[in-house]
């Protein structure tokens, strides 16, 4: 009986001191999810383009645009096309002789497109613009044309366009400015028969022409975030006096309205923006950039390959590939923006 008890203490004390105790347990650490940052910096390390053929030759583009199931393209002919299966085939359908064409705006449902031209003169007339009917099914028409005033004084804007937005409030947003980047204007236009554009200039800054020792200043790329109310605006300030121009960023929360402009300068990476385009979600937008660069979200330099010739313009389509237009032709990338982890503001 002894032998037995000794038996079983051996078994239940001194045999887990031979073997060893097992230590504290561990929680296994959940694997760390990166950040949309670093997603996106990833991104940017390397994005291939290839080229697509959208009529015989080599043609420049100057500015694309894509909506929830259309798209158009404007090409240094001041032809128009446009696009019903996310860029796959695109079909001209508008083409303007007489002055040169520097942006369009397409409404979101595509029934209508704003086409921004040039002050004639030069810098004499207001900038000649264009809004035409474009119904998918229908026989395109033209609306109305006209040439750019503002809204205080009926004074020609006589600068010329360098972007425009259609917004989801119904009105086109459009930059104003000048080859010498030292004038400029930034407004919005209802285009239903009007001529006139309501300034939304940052008041506070020398693009309002408050300070008499400097000028109005070149207003370039810009976008309004999802169609919503957040505007990111690029701004060429010149001084008279000091004569030169400061790059001067500004963003918005309500589309410039009510002096609501805030500088952006501590911030900005991105140098001079000709051109901004973003995906339909809101959360991606690429910055083309002076010297032949493109930032993401005006923070990550995009290293890109296979692109040939000047920058002009970016978009992102419906499948969330980047497109950019430049004077050789028109690219898209070969990957896809990546998803962006989602966030507590997320819904």
């Amino acid at each position: 009986m002894n032998n037995l008890i000794k038996y079983w203490c051996y078994l239940l004390f001194i045999c887990p001191l031979l073997v060893g105790c097992p230590g504290k347990k561990t929680d296994i650490e959940p694997k760390k999810q990166p950040t949309a940052q670093e997603v996106m910096a990833d991104w940017s390390k390397e994005v291939n383009f290839t080229k697509i053929t959208v009529s015989p030759g080599t043609w420049s583009y100057k500015d694309v645009v894509f909506n929830n199931g259309n798209a158009a393209l404007l090409d240094n002919d001041n032809r128009i096309f446009f696009s019903y299966d996310n860029g796959v085939t695109w079909t001209e359908r508008v083409k303007i002789s007489g002055n040169t064409l520097q942006s369009i705006a397409l409404k979101p449902d595509g029934e209508k497109l704003f086409i921004g031209g040039i002050s004639l003169g030069p810098y004499t007339f207001g900038a000649k613009f264009w809004v035409y009917n474009t119904p998918k099914n229908g026989i395109v028409s033209l609306d109305y044309n006209g040439e750019a005033i503002t809204a205080q004084l009926n004074d020609p804007i006589n600068h010329d366009f360098q972007r425009t937005q259609w917004n989801g409030d119904g009105s086109v947003y459009a930059s104003f400015g000048r080859s010498n980047k030292m004038d400029g204007f930034f407004g919005n236009i209802t285009p239903d028969g009007r001529k006139i554009f309501v300034r939304r200039t940052p008041s506070f800054s020398r693009i309002d022409d408050r300070e008499p020792r400097r000028q109005p200043s070149h207003c370039a790329g810009f976008y309004i975030k999802n169609n919503s109310e957040t505007t990111i605006l690029c701004v060429s300030e010149y001084s008279p006096t000091g004569l030169m121009n400061f790059l001067s960023p500004y963003q918005s929360e309500t589309k410039g309205s009510g002096n609501s402009w805030l500088p952006l300068a501590n911030y900005w990476k991105a140098d001079f923006v000709y051109h901004i385009g973003q995906d339909l979600t809101g959360k991606h937008a690429v910055y083309v950039s002076q010297a032949n660069r493109l930032f993401y979200d005006g923070k990550h330099l995009v290293n890109y390959k296979n692109l040939q010739g000047e920058l002009q313009c970016a978009s992102i389509d419906n499948n969330g590939y980047l497109w950019i237009g430049t004077s050789n032709g028109l690219y898209k990338a070969t990957k896809k923006m990546p998803d962006l982890p989602k966030t507590v503001f997320d819904k």
